[in-house]
């Protein structure tokens, strides 16, 4: 700092040294803190229409899960029946309580065949059913 020399009650400083300044700090505090406010409402603002688009993709999939599930109940309603029906024709057959007994077993060989393709879709159809199902509850965490 520059020494100064009293003349007459006026300090005159010397020239020798330069004054030194210091640097401002309010506006840098006030530029950190409004960019800091800035970048704060605008992750805010990212972050709702995450969660919004989010929300959205869950009440789809919501819908397309109760789509599925009732297609899913009525391919086990329909396997169900299929299964009696080919149970109860294997039980007349054994009772001979059928006329023709190699057309009744054609007849059981046929809805045997349809009951395990149909089987096989009703195994497929679950499977989706739960990877997706899966996925949902993945998602809804």
């Amino acid at each position: 700092m520059a020494m100064g020399v009293r003349i007459c009650n006026i300090i005159v400083m010397d020239m020798d040294e330069p004054v030194e300044k210091e640097f401002p700090k309010g506006p840098v505090i006030v530029a950190v803190v409004l960019i800091g406010m800035i970048a704060f409402a605008f992750w805010a603002v990212q972050d709702k229409k995450h969660q919004q688009e989010r929300e959205a993709v869950l009440q789809a999939m919501d819908k397309e899960l109760a789509t599925d599930e009732q297609a899913v109940k009525d391919e086990r309603r329909k396997l169900e029946e299929m299964s009696k029906s080919v149970e109860d024709l294997q039980t007349r057959i054994q009772y001979d309580q059928v006329k023709d007994k190699k057309a009744a077993i054609d007849e059981f060989n046929k809805r045997a065949a349809d009951q395990r393709a149909e089987r096989e879709k009703f195994v497929q159809m679950a499977d989706q059913y739960n990877q997706k199902l899966a996925k949902f509850k993945e998602l809804e965490k």
